[in-house]
């Protein structure tokens, strides 16, 4: 029989929360040895660097462990790129998947010519990196992603299902006697 571990995750994707998530699994793939990891997941999304990352290091445990995501609510923006590092996809009826294009946060700043075009470059070379990730795990293309980007398109569980985001739409079932862990909230930051 296999040994699975629940994991609860819920949180915007940052370098904060997704390298307290990798310290968390690492513990858990080491002391647990699980077989499988079973990611109970939302998140309103957040930085695609670090959601690379995150879904980078999942991809890496393949080899060692079973990757399973469940959405039990949302997942957006570039948390669909974590999501799909699963070995298997599924979602509760009733949840959503947000794609929505690249955006990028100016604080003040002076630019000049040569930095705004590096960083529409910036844009669409990660648009575009999210796009191939998607579409060579689902049945999505990346003119149909883009499409998404550009309108901000939610979707609902029947459409991820349809195209193949998910395997399955169902509640999650989690036995008695499982391992079921929540992932602790991030350290507050020492000054």
């Amino acid at each position: 029989m296999s040994k699975v571990v629940y994991i609860n995750f819920y949180e915007p994707i940052n370098a904060d929360t997704v390298n307290n998530l990798v310290r968390f699994v690492t513990d858990v793939v080491n002391h647990h040895q699980p077989d499988e990891l079973y990611f109970l997941i939302a998140s309103s999304g957040g930085s695609v660097d670090a959601g690379f990352y995150l879904h980078n290091y999942l991809k890496s445990l393949q080899g060692k462990v079973k990757i399973t995501m469940h959405n039990t609510a949302s997942i957006d923006s570039i948390a669909n790129v974590i999501f799909i590092a699963g070995d298997q996809r599924y979602a509760t009826p009733g949840a959503t998947f947000l794609f929505h294009g690249v955006t990028w946060s100016f604080v003040n700043n002076v630019l000049n010519r040569t930095q705004l075009k590096e960083i529409v470059s910036s844009i669409t070379n990660m648009e575009t990196s999210i796009a191939e990730t998607i579409a060579a795990k689902t049945k999505l293309t990346k003119e149909e992603l883009t499409t998404f980007f550009n309108e901000g398109e939610s979707k609902h569980a029947d459409f991820a299902l349809e195209k193949g985001i998910i395997d399955e739409i169902k509640m999650p079932s989690i036995p008695k006697d499982a391992i079921h862990l929540a992932v602790p909230p991030v350290p507050p930051t020492q000054h």
